[in-house]
């Protein structure tokens, strides 16, 4: 009899433990591990600015249109660009630019195979919240540069391929593994090789910073080179 009760007190001590374990530290918080690969310097100040119009079909896409505006945003910061005009319309901005820059993003996010080693057996050292599951994101960034003293245009390939890494509750939960045999985190390795679509809007907040000024910066230089001032 006191060996049941100490055997029942000993799995109710291994079951909360892990408990606290995985309340405390479930999820782990979005880190884009190759950032630094697209990391662009401050520009020196040119002697000549130049007036850009930005056009998009992407804009009426809530997801996609936040790429958008992280070149425009970067645009606007550049030291090149004397002025953004966007939404640009030849209508209303007419003679208001030097060339206009139509941007087309077309992403593709994909899950990591070794998740499934994340998270079976790596539900027994609480490897999800710990190392978090992988991600790349494929972004396929065209850009149409058009002249607009000559009216000749340039096309821009501005391809970027960005890898991250985060877990939150909704896949973590299998770590109740501990609890059992280990066939929930088993099936849930399976599926989780998968991209996490709920990961898209706080990716492009963290990404933005990084993505926007790397492609403005090659856009920038391309407006140049349509201009012939370089």
């Amino acid at each position: 009899m006191m060996l049941r009760r100490l055997k029942r007190k000993t799995l109710s001590a291994l079951a909360l433990s892990a408990f606290v374990m995985m309340s405390s530290g479930c999820s782990h918080n979005m880190r884009i591990t190759n950032a630094d690969d697209y990391f662009v310097p401050p520009a020196p100040v040119p002697k000549q600015t130049v007036k850009v119009g930005v056009t998009s079909n992407n804009m009426s896409q809530p997801q996609n249109s936040k790429y958008i505006t992280a070149i425009v945003d970067a645009l606007q910061r550049n030291s090149a660009i004397e002025r953004v005009i966007y939404p640009y319309s030849t209508a209303n901005n007419q003679n208001q630019a030097d060339a206009v820059i139509d941007i087309s993003v077309n992403p593709r996010y994909d899950g990591n195979g070794s998740n499934f080693l994340v998270n079976w057996p790596g539900f027994l050292i609480f490897a999800p919240a710990i190392w978090g599951y992988g991600y790349t994101a494929d972004i396929k960034t065209e850009a149409t540069i058009t002249n607009l003293k000559n009216g000749k245009t340039q096309q821009l390939s501005i391809p970027a391929q960005f890898e991250f890494r985060q877990a939150e509750i909704d896949r973590t939960w299998t770590e109740i593994g501990w609890f059992e045999v280990g066939i929930i985190p088993l099936l849930g390795g399976i599926v989780f090789t998968a991209y996490d679509s709920d990961l898209t809007p706080e990716f492009i907040k963290n990404v933005a910073p990084t993505y926007g000024p790397y492609v403005a910066t090659k856009a920038t230089k391309a407006v140049y080179d349509s201009l012939g001032y370089n």
